[in-house]
């Protein structure tokens, strides 16, 4: 068989199995992964695209108080069901009284009234009880207490029976009107208009962050290949891949679950990094071993063996760490993590297959369309990389202490981050429920949309009637709580609600503290002695509450579960007990450094007006835990990527400073060129409106940033330098671990040894 047709090996991993096979039959693979991805992404499509639930809801399938007091108002559901619409009036130049501002008013109310849906073949009012402002008590408040605004409230009918059809035609409406009333500020909030609104802006946002990071991931590619054609190959795998996840994506909402609207948002952020990222390693180094003389399919084989190999464990790391927010009992963030464990399992697919395929297709044509000036060889392992490790381990101690102060400082604004959920006012301003909420906010200072809840069950007992109108006077005493209540009844009558007014948002602490004061104090002096009966404090601030705590509860498991993980693939893969130690100690401070960077723009308001950011009271709960996950996986390619290398060197015999300056120079070109891809590709979602989605690439870029510069470039080799020999210790009663070699040694070419040193 000849040098150019190398035959399987005994022992060879089946990842490099897979890829030689990919290569030998590669049209037939390369055509085929074409129309897997394609067609499962079809396929998605023709069972109605992908089912996402309101991006203003609470988590999914959780249990907390809140939510069982939401459930037990929904119990014995109605067709007659419906949800609150607010039309909040207001004038910059006019009062109430003015007979102008009275007549635009009653011109809504009739246009509201007047409004109609077609909903499975019948047409009908979309409102119900629309109520006139000026006809109302004075003690509804729907009269600003400013005398420049009113509220105009309704029903949207249809929870059973199609609610968005509705919310269309009252859209429709609401702009009807803004129309013919120029001069004043009319805009509208409810559940499911809102939300229709927020899902065209992910939409839009996710079609303009395409837009820019596709072209942007291109140049870097270029500039790092040095050739337009090898800057080909890692773009068409990050496009097939998300086109395969967005599928599967689509295919589990329409066939098990809704799934967040921001899933795909984060298809899109993950997996076109890692996409481009694994690709960028195997091509890379099948064009290094065509250099050096190996033959095509011995080149691709090598690269599998090696980068191949380093990018099945690197994924396989990603997945496992995003496996961890299984953990929390969240649905709806459950969605989330499959949707990034998708994209990188598709992008590791396609590395073993499509990557070797196109690369036997192409051979040394994947250098074509060099750029000048860009395609030389620059010499593995020498020049910048190996002279600025060299300057770190000649002075471990100060570069080490230096880099951990700098992390450490920029970590230290965790320490006053406060988390919670995000409300109307964090997202964009061009969404009409927002300048509605901002509307509210600003003339009516009491706000009249926040509300604490109070659900009793058993409300038809004669003693659970009378508790809950000895409730009522006892929730006004409590100071940051309005009235009048609010009494209703669930559908079937066996549940009551009291409401009041809450000032401030649902993310205040002063609010949090108001929700647990009722709910340790005034619930048992009140529904003591009522067996029967089951008391549930909800709304929003109750729920932004439950939700986060949950997240807070759930850190420290997922935390376990993550760095337990982390710490036993790399002991088994180095041999160490020290290098997985100190791994996840420098990981902590990257994800520290990066949760610091997002407390700082996004709660403290630095560089807001630089970065177009409006400080938020709260960093969305799932934030952090998510940025550590991810970055826990993503952080395995560069270390088991560089200390492959360097470990390579130390079994050859070099002493750790030598293998340590060895292993960053020739690994320092892919390393830069990966994060720069990730970085920008993370940072291009700080230009999008959702302020959820700026926090996770704000914080992903930095932690990206941090971990290929600080800590590769100072704070690995200062270590491993200050450690030495201890790097590789692994205590005799663990001596009997098996050892997994990441990347295998290459077959020699043309049947020659393998050098080795």
């Amino acid at each position: 068989m000849s040098a150019s047709t190398p035959p399987g090996r005994p022992g060879q991993p089946w990842t490099v199995r897979v890829a030689l096979w990919s290569a030998r039959h590669r049209w037939p693979v390369f055509s085929l992964w074409f129309v897997l991805t394609i067609g499962v992404f079809v396929a998605s499509l023709a069972l109605g695209g992908t089912r996402a639930v309101a991006a203003t809801g609470g988590l999914g399938g959780s249990d907390t108080e809140a939510s069982q007091g939401t459930r037990a108002m929904n119990a014995g559901g109605s067709t007659t069901a419906s949800e609150t619409l607010t039309v909040v009036v207001t004038s910059p130049t006019s009062r109430v009284t003015d007979p102008a501002f009275k007549s635009t008013v009653e011109t809504i109310v009739e246009q509201l009234d007047a409004a109609t849906a077609s909903v499975d073949g019948t047409t009908g009012p979309a409102l119900s009880q629309v109520i006139d402002p000026y006809q109302a008590p004075a003690t509804a408040g729907l009269v600003a207490p400013d005398q420049t605004g009113v509220i105009v409230t309704a029903q949207l009918l249809g929870s059973a029976s199609a609610p968005e059809i509705r919310a269309e035609a009252i859209g429709t409406t609401i702009g009807m009107v803004q129309a013919e009333f120029p001069g004043f500020g009319i805009h509208a909030v409810s559940n499911t208009l809102t939300n229709d609104q927020i899902g065209t802006v992910v939409n839009s946002d996710l079609d303009g962050s395409l837009r820019i990071s596709l072209p942007a991931t291109f140049i870097i590619l270029v500039l790092a290949f040095g050739a337009v054609v090898a800057a080909f190959v890692p773009l068409f795998l990050a496009i097939t891949a998300l086109l395969a996840a967005f599928g599967l994506l689509g295919i589990y909402s329409e066939a098990v679950s809704p799934v967040s609207p921001y899933a795909t948002q984060l298809v899109v952020l993950i997996g076109l990094a890692v996409a481009v990222d694994y690709s960028l390693f195997m091509v890379t180094r099948f064009r290094s071993e065509r250099r050096a003389g190996r033959p095509k399919l011995a080149a691709i084989e090598t690269a599998s063996a090696t980068a191949g190999r380093a990018v099945f464990f690197s994924g396989l790391a990603v997945m496992i760490s995003l496996a961890g927010l299984f953990m929390l009992p969240d649905e709806i963030f459950h969605s989330m993590a499959l949707g990034t464990i998708a994209v990188i399992m598709a992008a590791i697919a396609g590395s073993l297959t499509f990557v070797p395929a196109t690369l036997a297709i192409l051979g040394d044509s994947v250098s074509r369309l060099s750029v000048p000036f860009l395609s030389r060889d620059r010499g593995e392992g020498r020049g910048l990389w190996a002279s600025l490790a060299n300057a770190v381990m000649s002075r471990p101690w100060i570069s080490a202490h230096g880099a951990s102060a700098v992390l450490l400082a920029l970590a230290s604004p965790v320490l006053h981050m406060h988390l919670g959920e995000s409300d109307l006012t964090t997202f964009p301003e061009s969404v009409d429920g927002v300048q509605a909420v901002e509307a509210l906010q600003a003339h009516w200072p009491q706000g009249t949309l926040l509300t604490l809840e109070v659900v009793v069950t058993s409300a038809q007992d004669g003693p659970t009637k009378a508790a809950i109108l000895a409730l009522e006077p006892r929730l006004l005493a409590i100071p940051g709580l309005s009235g009048p209540a609010q009494v209703d009844a669930s559908k079937d009558g066996s549940a009551a609600s009291v409401s009041v007014e809450m000032s401030g948002s649902m993310n205040d602490p002063a609010n949090w503290q108001i929700v647990r004061q009722v709910r340790s104090q005034l619930d048992p002096a009140v529904f003591r002695g009522l067996p029967n009966s089951h008391v549930y404090v909800t709304g929003d601030a109750a729920q932004s509450l439950d939700n986060t705590t949950i997240y807070t509860d759930g850190m420290a498991r997922v935390f376990l579960f993550v760095l337990t993980l982390s710490f036993l693939l790399l002991m088994v893969v180095f041999h160490s007990i020290v290098i997985p130690t100190k791994a996840i100690l420098l990981n902590l401070l990257s994800t520290g450094a990066a949760s610091g960077a997002v407390v700082l723009v996004f709660q403290d308001g630095w560089f807001g007006s630089l970065l177009g950011v409006r400080p938020t009271n709260a960093i969305q709960n799932w934030i952090p835990i998510f940025i550590f996950t991810v970055l826990f996986g993503l952080s395995m390619d560069y270390e088991v990527f560089i200390l492959s290398r360097v470990k390579e060197f130390v079994d050859q015999g070099a002493d750790t400073r030598t293998a340590v300056a060895r292993g960053l120079s020739i690994t320092a070109g892919t390393v830069t060129s990966a994060a720069a891809i990730m970085v920008v590709v993370f940072a291009v979602f700080m230009t999008l409106r959702l302020v959820i989605i700026r926090e996770l690439g704000l914080g992903l870029a930095v932690a990206v940033l941090v971990d290929a510069t600080v800590i590769r470039c100072v704070l690995l080799p200062a270590t491993m330098r200050l450690l030495g020999e201890w790097n590789w210790y692994l205590p005799p009663f663990l001596r009997w671990l098996p050892r997994i070699r990441v990347e295998v040694e290459p077959p020699p070419p043309s049947g020659a040894p393998f050098p080795r040193g």
